[in-house]
Formats: C-alpha cells, structure tokens, sequence
C-alpha cells in the first residue's frame, strides 16, 4: 500500500478579493481559497488583518510545503488544499 503524499503548492497570488489566495498545485489545478475565517479567527494572522499591503507579500515556503508572509507568519498547503476542497473544489488545469 503506498502513502500518499501530501499536497503542495507550486505557486500563490493573492486572489481578487479580500483575504483570499490563488494557489496553484505542483501536481495540476489551481484553486481560489477565501482565507479570511482563518486570518480572522487565529492570533499568529494578527498582523495580516490591518496590513493589506502584508498579505500581498505571500509566497511559497519551502519545498511548497506552506505559502508564508513573513517569517513568523504561515499557512500549510494541507489546511489551504483542505479549505479549497470544502469551498470552491480544485480546478484542473
């Protein structure tokens, strides 16, 4: 039985709107992830509530494992392929 591996993104954009994110996936699609109950909800995103001038700074972490804002500040690609998952779906590419 082989494991499978976790998912992880090849690149990220902040989305058109507000708090929400563009994620491409490093094994095809793509998705539009409202972010904003998380960033809302959690202290660790304290600081990208006022800041949209923060959150447009996103990238990929390491190994596309996470996207991040800072070094303090990140969000891991199981929770964002989850919420795409529960939100809008994944859209092949």
């Amino acid at each position: 039985m082989s494991e499978k591996s976790p998912p992880r993104s090849a690149a990220v954009a902040p989305g058109d709107k507000l708090l929400t994110l563009h994620v491409e996936w490093e094994k095809g699609g793509q998705s539009r992830i409202d972010v904003s109950g998380l960033i809302e909800t959690f202290r660790v995103y304290e600081a990208l509530r006022p800041s949209p001038e923060l959150f447009e700074r996103v990238h990929v972490g390491e190994h596309g494992t996470d996207v991040v804002w800072s070094d303090e500040i990140g969000m891991a690609a199981d929770t964002l392929w989850r919420l795409a998952r529960e939100q809008l779906g994944v859209t092949r590419i």
